[in-house]
């Protein structure tokens, strides 16, 4: 009779449901991986639609249609680009297509998680070199199809996930590193241990597998649960009921920990699970009255929706309702805390470690050495020291791999050996003993005699003339057409939404089995389609091998060879077989133990990407916990979210603001209707009328950039705080600054566009900011196309020389951060400069492309705190499709917007005009106006009148005032900004021509 149940029994059956999850019904039994057959076909199958802010039928078909879309994301690109391989197999790569040529399987890596085929590829289809360290290209999570090059997907398709790319194996960056390939079916993974095949390799561009192929094992998991939020989720239930942990005889609850008590006898600070709150509140926790507002949803209902417009203190409030949570919930089970990309979850766990809550990473890297330290890999490693329940399997998986090796290096023998021995032939029935022996009994050698030497094999007397020494095939890597793209660094190639943006996987280690050929043999001249029959008849009719005639022979090794190889195939698929039963048994026993080492840490809360919340789901769920806090929800796809809604979970709640960014679809047509790929289930809730509560002080930008987005957020108000901040050195007192020009685009090879005039401005307004005083890590540039951001970055490193140096304070000072719009969500800096880019060179087609999309606007406008500085095209906006966005903002704008940047010298006052990038070169070098200072300096070996050159003036500025010039007396405008009036100088005249300075 079995025993009670224990709880170690629980966790075990939660994890064993989540790593043998197959099995189910209808859209369940689909693999998430593409199938061959589906990647060969001409035309993809378009999943059943769907309508937004609908009520599905049923939870199964709610989590079947999620998943449709999901899958055909996840297989529609790559079928794309076979199709385009497919049409034209000599084709250079194109903007959605990549093509690897010359791969040759050089072996296969057993490690924890299965076989691994180990392979090299050549990328001479490439427009230019590739610098694979920096690259996006083939990175772990990526699906690729291979297709032996003679067919070229006519017939064959091999689908395989890249699971290593081994940067550090290679001596120079722009040679392809080798990579592991994680083939599901091990008769496939067998069949292709062949080191003289070549394959073709295609990768779509646009599509990084990694991040569906979670959510979708996720989805099928779901649909065997039962969770509290599916009646939201699915049937469109309102009101938002209370957590089952909060039961309607609490009319209250202590939120005492928000504030210090200094008296343990005063009252314990309460709020009303319901209604209105008191207005002490705000006074005693530090919240305005809409984060209050919304602190009581996050910790009294079931589901909370919190918008937070820009600079509301979004992360404030959860950090506040996260304190109260962590002392109303059990210290043994932790709470999830998760955002769609890293640096959010890294900045969430950062505050957590600063208030002294234990907590550990799930996956990711961090810059953050407090949370570097608290990641599960690390504290792994901690723990390693105790015995480990997977040692019995790691044993096992290492027998098998010995036994791998063994059949590998017999059907490709090391390079010591050379060829196949006749006593394999002869155990496997294609040689008799007879003709074994006959090659044996003059052969007085061994393994270590024949030492890479073929004539001392025992078949070499016998082969004699017939073999030709070949070696391994070499990666080539130089780029089919010379074309380095105008304004492209080396390896800069991700796209304009590459999801895969600084997503690397944890390099798995291992030691690959190599296999290669050392030999071929001549084949004779008479050898036709009857070839195989005159062997066959040979072998039957000799019992001496050295009977065949010589010029036979080495016709007849290579059919020996190639029936043992494939008679060793059957062997070797049942060994990977055995391998991944292994590997899942692995899983089971490491996730076990994980669990061991999250509760010994003590870590009261679990951060993860969303990402990670799929791929980590069996772990997590094992954990059992309560509370899901979700930040980012607007711009993580709601697929995600469902995905990972544990039965156990009690509360969620969604943070974001679905007026910034939102889900991105990397197959276009999934983000229209039907389908609204790029609607999150935050907007979805919204939109269907769910309650929510929206932040509403903003404590970020200056009241003059704040009022640029008062269309968009029309109750959104300014903190008092906002208006004291100090203006930026060189910048007069402006706060917004819109720079007109009409200067044409340009595009690189992938379509990105970019535009050299406004890079140019750029890198001059940078040095001069910094120049001035600003630190570069207070500026950030933001561009809308990742061309544009290569440029800008090649433009100021042209431009500048500003290395990282320590501040007066020990500040590490560093560049200036170039990124796009999609990239900065969540971010702020003290100075934003925008980079619009579009500029048509046909004045008669105005194009804003993707700066016409609002929540993209949104965002690049209300990153910066004290200054704002925007570089476009203003007529080109004002006339496209992005007139009803960018037509209100240029109106408030009004006269900040001009056709030159007007900079200041803030020693004397005075403005200079900046038009065209080749004058910033004529201020003084140190970011002065190069006016005469009245102070005396060796000047080319002789006592002259210095000039103004910034810093140093600005300190001598109060005792020199009495010696500046009349001419540069200075006013003050009606726009609140220091300007000169007849003082004003442009970067044109030769006053200012510093050159031999």
């Amino acid at each position: 009779m079995p025993g009670p149940v224990t709880e170690s029994d629980r966790l075990e059956t939660i994890i064993r449901s989540h790593v043998y999850a197959e099995g189910g019904t209808g859209w369940r039994r689909i693999s998430e991986l593409p199938v061959a057959e589906e990647l060969m076909t001409a035309t993809g199958k378009t999943p059943s639609p769907s309508s937004l802010n609908t009520v599905s039928s049923s939870k199964d078909e709610y989590l079947r249609f999620n998943y449709g879309v999901l899958r055909h994301e996840g297989v529609e690109p790559l079928r794309r680009a076979v199709q385009i391989y497919k049409s034209a197999p000599d084709m250079a790569e194109s903007t959605e297509t990549c093509i690897y040529t010359e791969v040759f399987v050089r072996g296969v890596n057993i490690i924890r998680l299965g076989s691994m085929v180990r392979v090299t590829f050549s990328a001479v289809r490439t427009r230019q070199l590739v610098n694979w360290p920096a690259s996006q290209r083939l990175v772990p999570g990526t699906v690729v199809a291979l297709s032996p090059v003679p067919d070229n997907f006519q017939e064959r398709c091999i689908v395989a996930v890249v699971t290593g790319r081994y940067d550090e194996a290679i001596n120079c960056s722009e040679t392809p590193p080798p990579l592991d390939l994680e083939i599901r079916d091990p008769e496939v993974a067998a069949s292709i241990m062949e080191p003289d095949q070549e394959y073709v390799m295609i990768e779509a561009r646009s599509n990084y597998f990694e991040a569906v192929r979670h959510v979708m094992e996720g989805l099928k998991q779901a649909a065997k649960e039962e969770s509290p939020f599916d009646k939201y989720l699915t049937k469109g239930a309102k009101p938002i009921a209370r957590p089952a942990c909060l039961s309607r005889d609490h009319p209250s609850l202590d939120i005492s920990s928000l504030y210090h008590r200094v008296d343990a006898n005063i009252e314990p600070l309460k709020i009303p699970a319901q209604g209105d709150i008191p207005e002490h509140i705000e006074n005693k926790t530090g919240l305005d009255g809409s984060q209050v507002v919304a602190l009581q949803s996050m910790i009294t209902k079931e589901l909370s929706i919190i918008q937070g417009p820009p600079g509301t203190g979004k992360t404030h409030t959860s950090m506040a309702a996260l304190k109260v949570l962590l002392s109303t919930q059990p210290v043994d089970v932790p709470i999830i805390i998760t955002a769609q990309k890293n640096d959010t979850v890294n900045e969430l766990l950062s505050r957590c470690h600063k208030q002294g809550v234990n907590f550990i990473r799930l996956g990711g890297r961090a810059k953050d050495d407090a949370v570097f330290q608290r990641t599960l890999f690390n504290l792994r490693a901690i723990h390693r020291g105790k015995a480990r329940r997977r040692d019995q399997f790691q044993k096992r998986l290492d027998f098998l791999k010995s036994q791998a090796k063994i059949l590998l290096q017999r059907c490709f023998p090391p390079f010591r050996q050379q060829l196949i021995l006749p006593e394999h032939l002869q155990v496997v029935g294609l040689i008799t003993l007879r003709q074994c022996a006959s090659i044996m009994v003059n052969w007085n050698g061994s393994l270590n005699t024949i030492a890479g030497d073929v004539s001392r094999h025992p078949f070499g007397p016998w082969l004699g003339n017939e073999t030709l020494a070949i070696g391994p095939h070499q990666s080539i890597h130089a780029p089919f057409i010379s074309d380095n793209g105008a304004g492209e660094v080396l390896g800069s190639e991700e796209g304009e939404h590459n999801s895969s943006t600084n997503v690397r996987k944890e390099q798995l280690s291992g030691k690959p089995i190599p296999i290669s050929r050392w030999h071929t043999m001549k084949i004779p001249k008479s050898a036709d389609n009857n070839s195989e029959a005159v062997v066959r008849k040979l072998l039957a009719n000799h019992d001496s091998l050295w009977n065949f005639p010589p010029h036979y022979r080495g016709m007849v090794y290579q059919y020996l060879e190639q029936r043992y190889i494939a008679s060793t195939r059957l062997a070797l698929t049942r060994v990977f077989e055995r391998i991944n039963d292994i590997t899942r048994e692995l899983k089971v026993v490491r996730w076990q133990e994980d669990i061991e080492t999250i509760q010994e840490s003590g870590a009261r809360i679990i951060g993860c990407t969303t990402t990670g919340l799929t791929k980590y789901r069996g772990l997590i769920a094992a954990m059992q916990p309560r509370v899901m806090m979700i930040e980012e929800a607007a711009e993580t796809r709601e697929a995600n979210i469902t995905a990972a809604l544990f039965p156990t979970l009690q509360q969620m709640i969604l943070v974001g603001d679905h007026m910034q960014l939102a889900p991105h679809a990397d197959v276009l047509e999934l983000s229209k209707p039907p389908f609204n790929l790029n609607v999150s289930l935050f907007q979805r809730l919204v939109e269907r009328g769910m309650e929510y509560s929206s932040l509403q002080i903003q404590r970020r930008m200056a009241p003059e950039i704040r009022r640029l987005l008062s269309g968009w957020y029309p109750l959104l108000v300014d903190h008092d705080c906002t208006r004291a901040q100090d203006a930026v050195p060189g910048m007069g007192s402006r706060r917004v600054l819109w720079f007109d020009h009409q200067e044409p685009e340009s595009a690189n090879r992938y379509a990105s566009k970019f535009n050299t005039f406004e890079a140019g401005m750029v890198a001059g307004l940078y040095k001069h900011l910094v120049s001035n005083g600003t630190r570069p890590s207070n500026i950030t540039v933001l561009t809308f196309y990742s061309g544009q951001k290569t440029y800008i970055e090649n433009a100021l490193r042209r431009t500048c020389q500003f290395p990282g140096r320590q501040s007066t304070d020990g500040y590490e000072e560093t560049g200036p951060e170039v990124q796009t719009v999609d990239g900065y969500q969540g971010k702020e800096n003290e100075v934003i400069l925008i980079s619009v880019t579009r500029s048509p060179e046909d004045r008669r087609k105005p194009d804003a492309g993707f700066v016409k999309d609002l929540r993209r606007a949104i965002v690049a406008l209300s990153r910066p705190r004290r200054l704002l500085v925007v570089l476009g095209d203003a007529q080109n906006l004002a006339l496209s499709s992005a007139r009803h966005i960018w037509g209100g903002v240029l109106d408030k704008i009004g006269s900040w917007r001009t056709e030159y940047i007007p900079i200041f010298c803030e020693a004397h006052g005075t403005e200079i005009h900046i038009s065209k990038p080749d004058e910033w070169k004529k201020l003084a070098s140190e970011g002065g106006c190069g006016v005469a200072c009245g102070r005396r300096e060796i000047v080319h070996g002789a006592l002259g009148d210095s000039i103004c050159r910034g810093g140093p003036c600005r300190e001598l500025a109060g005792s020199m005032a009495s010696n500046v010039p009349s001419s540069h007396s200075v006013r003050s405008s009606g726009e609140g900004h220091v300007a000169s009036g007849p003082t004003s100088l442009t970067a044109e005249e030769d006053l200012l021509d510093l050159r031999d300075w």
